[in-house]
């Protein structure tokens, strides 16, 4: 039962605080809000590439009247 103890390591049990338990629950939620909102954001970027895309206007050639409209 020894070897499954971390104290060889050099850790020893620490009590764990409310502040350092309310920072982990904080950061997961703040990791789990950023990943949720990149993944939304990756998805409907993956919707919408089904759409035909508008030919790009040439900045030069309109300025010279030369873009057909």
């Amino acid at each position: 039962m020894s070897l499954l103890s971390l104290s060889w390591l050099g850790l020893r049990p620490v009590a764990a605080s409310p502040w350092l338990l309310l920072l982990v629950v904080g950061a997961s939620w703040l990791l789990a809000r950023i990943l949720a909102w990149t993944y939304a954001f990756y998805h409907n970027g993956r919707r919408l590439r089904c759409f035909p895309q508008p030919r790009k206007q040439n900045w030069f050639l309109g300025h010279l009247g030369l873009e057909a409209q």
